[in-house]
């Protein structure tokens, strides 16, 4: 069955308009999609956020602020837009005992929803506007009447109504344009954690091992990862991939690359890379294992993420960018 994608002509604009909405953070994602709105006509608009340095830029912005256990206390709507781990901790101790217990909750990660991170009314609607495009973008793009990608769902509807809400919330941010495509939470967090956690750990390990054989060869830093990367050829590769196809960008490249990036893809059959995929997706991912860890672990103030970040300073990768003067 096709995936319903959502259109301008789908939404009613006036919804969003005449609600009293309440932005739980003004970060990347926050601050673009509440001056997206207000720049839509959506003239109640409240900040909630801590005193941070993202406090006085929404003031600056002419918004009105409030602590986070103020703002939500007569919102109809409240966007959840802080990092996704910290969420369950800001909801219980800020949110769940102030907001209004038939608001409608908008998230535009799925992560703390699909992972049952969130105590939740009964009565309040959970519903999803997922940009899939860095705040900036999403911004950039509605001042400039540009299209991107999003997606939208409705996860919890006990009052019958969040459908229409969700759709004049995707259009009041500029995702209606080129038509926002209908998903979940579920998928949403499924998939992202997934590049987080299998697709691009791969592609690192791919570069990473590549530039150790090549180095081993006797080939120059410089040449390597000029070669590699800081042609930004990948990028150029990307964006093609991006418009004409994953495979049929190859017709851009000379018939030499073509024959060897296909051949060799044909030759190595993914059987060990796509267990190592199954297995990360389903035992670490969709079975909420991950979601525990990551929580448990951020609350607690575990270190790991810093020893991981020292760990790849030490990569001879790493190492090589420094003695070309590229972490200068």
């Amino acid at each position: 069955m096709a995936v319903k994608v959502y259109h301008d002509s789908d939404a009613d604009l006036s919804i969003i308009q005449n609600k009293r909405v309440t932005f739980v953070g003004f970060g990347n994602q926050g601050s673009a999609q509440a001056q997206n709105l207000r720049d839509s006509g959506v003239k109640n608009i409240t900040i909630g956020n801590r005193d941070d340095e993202y406090k006085p830029k929404a003031e600056a912005a002419n918004f009105n602020v409030k602590s986070i256990s103020e703002a939500v206390k007569d919102a109809e709507v409240i966007f959840l837009l802080i990092p996704d781990e910290v969420q369950h901790e800001v909801w219980k101790e800020q949110i769940k005992d102030n907001a209004p217990q038939d608001a409608v909750l908008v998230v535009a990660s799925g992560y703390a929803y699909a992972f049952d991170l969130l105590e939740l009314p009964v009565s309040m609607s959970v519903v999803m506007a997922a940009p899939r495009m860095i705040g900036p973008g999403v911004r950039d793009r509605f001042v400039a009447k540009e299209p991107y990608p999003c997606f939208v769902s409705v996860e919890k509807d006990p009052n019958s109504n969040a459908l229409p809400i969700v759709l004049s919330i995707a259009r009041a941010i500029g995702a209606t344009l080129g038509g926002a495509v209908e998903s979940s939470c579920r998928e949403e967090a499924g998939i992202d954690l997934f590049a987080e956690q299998a697709l691009w750990p791969a592609i690192n390990t791919c570069f990473r091992e590549a530039f150790n054989t090549l180095k081993a060869a006797g080939f120059s830093d410089e040449a390597i990862l000029h070669d590699m990367y800081l042609s930004k050829e990948p990028a150029e590769v990307f964006e093609r991939a991006a418009t004409v196809g994953f495979f049929r960008q190859l017709k851009f490249h000379s018939p030499t690359s073509q024959f060897g990036q296909l051949r060799g893809t044909k030759n190595n059959d993914g059987t060990a890379l796509r267990a190592k995929f199954e297995k990360v997706l389903h035992e670490d991912i969709l079975s909420g294992e991950f979601a525990k860890f990551w929580s448990g672990a951020f609350t607690s103030g575990s270190s790991d993420l810093e020893q991981l970040w020292k760990e790849s300073e030490d990569e001879p990768i790493s190492q090589a960018e420094k003695r070309i003067g590229l972490h200068d």
